[in-house]
């Protein structure tokens, strides 16, 4: 029991960024021991304080936490319950509470205290500038729009990096396997990952006999992607080139 909670204190870290220095946390469990003393009302007491305090128990809870891993069948999502803490909720009204009689004070020293607490996000290397409305590599954009069919859906093998971004901005274009494939703890199999992203040079004849099994109307591989034939000698042609992925399409069946 002691291991799990000790496994749970490292989940509440991770989460609440403390290995970034990140202090948010203490500040929201600041108020919230303020409230606890402070806040009367009996109904707000229940929300700003009874159901934050229940949670981080539970959460907390060796028990608790075998019974949820047990019944869910998931331990990696066992933070998620860290979602429901309310934390702007909670620190917004605990800090209007704190200064009722000098708001205008008190927000620019909460807003100071968010900023020294909290972390720069934009300058992570998982936020980049937007190309587009979207919000989508503009790569994997033109590339849909070059093939995707006026009616019906089709589908199309395309390389792992665009493979998250495919479906989000088009429906009609189905794919052999999906978002499973990338995380690598899941350990999912799918020949046709493996043949497409594993192998270090693609071996054509098998590669076309599976991609023909779904089957793909299109295949898209970098331009600089090994292959032991070219796809061209399998009734392939090239289909166009977007960027750094050439588009090849599948003349046998019919597409």
């Amino acid at each position: 029991m002691w291991g799990i909670f000790l496994e749970s204190v490292v989940i509440f870290k991770n989460y609440m960024g403390f290995h970034q220095n990140h202090y948010l946390a203490f500040l929201y469990l600041g108020i919230l021991l303020y409230l606890w003393f402070a806040e009367k009302d009996r109904h707000k007491r229940v929300i700003f304080v009874y159901a934050p305090t229940l949670l981080l128990g539970m959460f907390f809870c060796p028990l608790f936490r075998k019974v949820f891993v047990r019944l869910l069948q998931d331990s990696e999502t066992y933070y998620r319950l860290l979602w429901l803490l309310q934390m702007s909720l909670v620190s917004a009204y605990g800090a209007l509470k704190i200064f009722a009689k000098h708001r205008r004070i008190g927000t620019a020293v909460m807003c100071a205290l968010i900023v020294v607490c909290g972390d720069y996000v934009y300058d992570s290397e998982h936020i980049v500038k937007a190309e587009n409305a979207y919000h989508l590599p503009q790569e994997a954009i033109d590339l849909v729009d070059l093939i995707e069919p006026e009616a019906g859906r089709i589908t199309v093998l395309v390389p792992a990096d665009l493979l998250t971004y495919v479906r989000q901005y088009s429906t009609n274009i189905e794919l052999p396997y999906g978002r499973e494939m990338l995380i690598s703890r899941w350990d999912y199999y799918h020949p046709m990952y493996e043949a497409m992203e594993r192998a270090e040079v693609i071996e054509t004849k098998t590669f076309v006999e599976l991609a023909r099994e779904y089957p793909c109307a299109y295949i898209v591989l970098k331009e600089d992607r090994e292959i032991t034939e070219p796809l061209t000698e399998y009734d392939f042609e090239v289909y166009g080139q977007v960027g750094e992925f050439v588009v090849y399409r599948d003349m046998e069946t019919g597409n």
